[in-house]
């Protein structure tokens, strides 16, 4: 037999490998006797057992693969004495009850303190003990049959001094010793090692041959254990009787033993299996009860009556008693739904509310089996208590309800999609947004419902919550209707809670979607405004420098040679600083939005500017080239509108006259080299002024300014020299002159006021090789 100090070799099955190493190194230092091997799930355990020999094995219940129970099944299939203790957090009835019908040797919740590890060492050492008392009984079982085949009883003769003088075959076998050897020996030998069942020596005059011998009076079933020489320890039932001597003197005492240590141990086993039931019962809070279908008599336990306030042994014990405390409007079905259990044979499981001895409404959850007992059908089952639980489930339904109208009625687009990109939810801000029912969303993805390059990008994002497992914040653009607009998502990833999921995979995304187009394009503007500061800024500072510079020059020679010429060249510095002053404050204002917009006949507005140019004293001819016959209205701001045209046509008759082929505007848009001073126009909510034209200005040869309409627009175009070689996108920059005294805010602010109203600006060579500006995007009346 194994000592009770042999090594006891463990395998602990967790799928927690740092728990496993926890318990491996606890246990082991609980007894030097433990050396434990881990394994992750069933599958490697499985591995393990068929390379190498344990003692017992320690399993968790809830892993991936195969759970305890699972596992346990395999191993039975192949080491059916095996032990295996369950050690597991998942603590139900219903987990109690799948082990203990599958085998299990023990059941053990864990839980958070070190004494756990404690308990589990001690229930590893019973199991182990108990596996090899188990194994022994076998083999003394296997060696008592074969006994019984050949002797019908075991017999042994002792003289007074308790020598054995006789031992059959049977008695040879159950004593573990040689016919020799058995005579050799006398029933005190100390090699026996007899003990009571208690583990205490036993005196020699309380031996059962002693008892008989000094009585006279037969005994029976007098037990007590005995060493075997191989160190098994055997329990046996002795019956003696006296064998009297011609002198009326007891001369000899005759035993029968009979070895009854499997039967001790299989009582022992049952014992141990029924309080391993009744404490997983007890652990788990579980009811049980048994009805007779044919008396009508229930039985409840200690624990059914507590659950239901019952004071123990108050029940009334009848099938009426119980239909009391079901509540009435529950009644009829579990009535009939037992009733059909008994009748079908069949499993009845049900949930129902009950009145308990205070009163009070609970909820119970109960399973029952028919069964055959003494010619009579049972029904037998257990009872759980689910108030809690239904009331968890009655808050979570509300807060359920509560959370859905808050999502479902908040303004703000939100949607939930599947790992596939599938659309599971939606609320009304979402339909609003796309302008689709639930119906033509829900189980569809973004391909099915906006453009690809757009479900491209925003699948992108869903799909990097879903394989991170992380939240995200992203700017995305959704085009409904031919419309793009601007959103902020915040995507988180949604897991699923099941016992069998993988807590580590999203299996959904759940969005919020908010609208920040107005916001970018605030932003934009915003840092359109801050750019066209900055723009001024550099040009003012740059610009005003230089003429300030000849004011300052002129005015100390002035003072200094009294010479007053030069007051008159500080005065031009001064009129062209204020000139850049003026259309700087101009293009800030031309920059603006637009105000209200009108239909605006293009002629008369041509006439009009046209009007104001010739104030200038520049030669020049207008010309139309398809508004004779008929005229042609547009949607602007008629001020912006007269003031875009003055500028343009200005610059065709500045750049376009004899005189001038190799000037630069007034404004200081680019076409060759400076030309002299030209009037100024500048406009102010639709008036107009002509500044003095400059003494040195000179006539020339008149240009032709043409004016009409094309595809979505106009144009301004002459017959003047044409532009220069240069950067044509560059005319349009504030500040871009070449000539010595031009503001080169001209064209700038052409092209403001055509931002302003949507409009684009092209330049381009004319028919007649001079210059043609052609404004595009316009709306025709």
């Amino acid at each position: 037999m194994t000592s009770t100090r042999d090594t006891i070799r463990l395998l602990h099955v967790d799928d927690e490998p740092d728990f496993a190493a926890t318990a491996a190194a606890f246990l082991e230092r609980e007894s030097d006797r433990f050396s434990v091997e881990t394994a992750s799930n069933a599958d490697e355990a499985l591995a393990w057992l068929d390379a190498a020999t344990f003692d017992c094995i320690v399993s968790d219940y809830d892993m991936p693969g195969r759970n305890g129970i699972e596992f346990l099944e395999a191993v039975r299939e192949e080491y059916p004495d095996l032990p295996l203790i369950l050690f597991t957090g998942k603590g139900s009835e219903e987990v109690a009850s799948d082990a203990i019908s599958a085998g299990v040797t023990d059941y053990l919740q864990k839980d958070g303190g070190t004494d756990q590890y404690t308990l589990l060492a001690n229930r590893v050492e019973n199991a182990v003990a108990a596996r090899q008392s188990a194994t022994a009984a076998k083999r003394r079982r296997h060696r008592l049959e074969q006994i019984l085949k050949t002797v019908p009883s075991c017999v042994v003769q002792l003289d007074p001094d308790g020598q054995f003088v006789f031992a059959n075959q049977r008695a040879v076998d159950v004593l573990g010793l040689t016919q020799s050897e058995v005579t050799d020996r006398t029933y005190n030998d100390p090699e026996w090692e007899i003990r009571d069942l208690d583990g205490e020596p036993i005196p020699d005059a309380e031996l059962p041959f002693r008892r008989v011998l000094e009585t006279g009076e037969p005994l029976y079933d007098a037990r007590h254990t005995v060493r075997w020489p191989d160190g098994t320890e055997k329990v046996l039932s002795v019956n003696g009787a006296p064998l009297f001597g011609d002198d009326g003197r007891v001369e000899s005492v005759v035993c029968t033993l009979t070895d009854i240590t499997g039967k001790r141990e299989r009582k022992r086993d049952l014992q141990e299996t029924e309080q391993r039931l009744q404490l997983a019962l007890e652990a788990s809070e579980t009811g049980v009860w048994e009805w007779n279908c044919a008396t009508n008599e229930v039985t409840w336990n200690d624990t059914l009556e507590r659950l239901m306030g019952f004071e123990p042994g108050a029940f009334d014990g009848t099938l009426s008693a119980v239909f009391d405390v079901i509540h009435p409007a529950d009644r009829p079905d579990v009535r009939e739904q037992m009733t059909q259990a008994v009748e079908t044979d069949s499993v009845y499981d049900g949930e129902f509310r009950v009145i308990d001895a205070d009163g009070d409404v609970r909820w119970g959850s109960v399973r029952g089996q028919p069964v055959e007992h003494d010619g009579d059908t049972l029904m037998v089952g257990v009872h759980h208590d689910i108030t809690e639980q239904k009331e968890r489930e009655r808050e979570l339904e509300v807060m359920e309800r509560r959370l859905e109208a808050i999502l479902e009625n908040t303004t703000t687009p939100m949607f939930m999609k599947d790992d596939e990109g599938k659309y599971i939810f939606v609320n009304h801000g979402y339909r609003e947004l796309t302008g689709l029912a639930d119906e033509k969303i829900v189980g569809r993805t973004d391909y099915d419902l906006f453009p690809e390059e757009m479900a491209d990008r925003v699948w992108a994002n869903d799909r990097a919550v879903l394989q991170t497992g992380h939240p995200l914040e992203v700017e995305e653009e959704i085009v409904v209707d031919g419309e793009t607009y601007q959103y902020l998502s915040e995507k988180v990833p949604i897991y699923d809670t099941g016992e069998r999921s993988d807590p580590d995979s999203p299996v959904a995304v759940f969005g919020v979607a908010s609208n920040i187009t107005d916001l970018r394009s605030k932003e934009q503007k915003l840092q359109r405004e801050r750019d066209r500061l900055a723009e001024f800024a550099s040009v003012v500072s740059h610009d005003l420098r230089g003429p300030l510079g000849v004011a300052q020059g002129r005015l100390q020679l002035a003072r200094s040679t009294d010479d007053e010429s030069h007051l008159e060249q500080m005065a031009t510095a001064l009129e062209r600083m204020e000139r850049i002053i003026d259309d700087v404050l101009l293009l800030a204002r031309q920059g603006r939005d637009i105000g209200e917009t009108d239909p605006v006949s293009l002629r008369e507005a041509v006439e009009d500017a046209w009007e104001m140019v010739s104030r200038g004293g520049r030669d020049g001819t207008l010309a139309f080239a398809d508004l004779d016959e008929r005229d042609v209205t547009i949607i602007a701001d008629r001020p912006r509108l007269l003031q875009l045209l003055e500028n343009l046509l200005r610059n065709s008759v500045a750049h376009g006259s004899t005189s001038s082929r190799t000037g630069a505007d007034d404004s200081g848009s680019e076409r060759g080299s400076p030309e002299p001073q030209q009037a100024q126009t500048d406009i102010d909510h639709g008036s107009t002024s002509s500044q003095t034209k400059p003494a040195d200005a000179a006539d020339g040869e008149g240009v032709t300014v043409t004016v009409g309409t094309t595809e979505g627009g106009f144009y301004v175009a002459d017959d003047g020299p044409g532009l220069p070689e240069v950067d044509r996108e560059a005319l349009f920059e504030p500040g871009y002159s070449t000539a010595d005294d031009g503001s080169g805010f001209g064209l700038a602010i052409v092209d403001r006021i055509a931002e302003a109203h949507g409009w684009s600006v092209d330049v381009g060579e004319s028919d007649d090789g001079g210059a043609r500006f052609e404004i595009t995007g316009v709306e025709f009346e």
